[in-house]
């Protein structure tokens, strides 16, 4: 008997070591999702001039599902299936994700949003900070996913990070 529950545990410890690298690799942990949203919180804090109406932004699930479904699809480029959600994207090669300096590449796009026009500088992007700091937007859920060939990126062995947010 004892034997028979010595070889189960052998067998048994590669698949747990499996399941919880998958794990690891490819979700967002509860403190990565934490830092996510409270780093949102601060930059929404500093918009210049405030935002009278600024609203909290919280973790949804249901949009994380939504974006861990679409990172899986290794497509460096907006889901066109993401209906009425906001979506801001990240890649990454080095050696994992990186929350924070997603968030703050996101934040940096303010330098080309021009607020009395409501534009981007010409040539520039700052769509991924508009969404960020727009005020009525409250939720946001973010999946990541490591793509060896990340579609439309000739770099391999990417991590993806994609952040959906209602209202857009």
């Amino acid at each position: 008997m004892h034997s028979s529950r010595s070889l189960l545990a052998l067998l048994l410890l590669p698949l747990l070591l499996l399941v919880a690298t998958i794990g690891l690799a490819g979700a967002l942990s509860d403190d990565e999702k934490r830092v996510m949203v409270e780093l949102h919180n601060l930059y929404r804090a500093q918009v210049s001039p405030p935002a009278a109406n600024m609203l909290r932004m919280r973790w949804d699930e249901e949009l994380a599902a939504f974006a861990k479904a679409y990172a899986q699809e290794c497509v460096w480029g907006h889901n066109k299936a993401r209906g009425k959600r906001g979506e801001n994207l990240f890649a990454i090669t080095d050696e994992g994700m990186d929350v924070p300096l997603a968030v703050e590449e996101w934040y940096l796009e303010h330098e080309h949003y021009n607020l009395s026009t409501a534009t981007c500088d010409p040539g520039q992007m700052c769509g991924h900070y508009t969404q960020v700091v727009w005020a009525k937007t409250e939720r946001i859920g973010c999946g990541s996913h490591f793509c060896e060939k990340l579609q439309g990126v000739e770099e391999t062995n990417i991590h993806l990070l994609v952040c959906n947010y209602e209202p857009p």
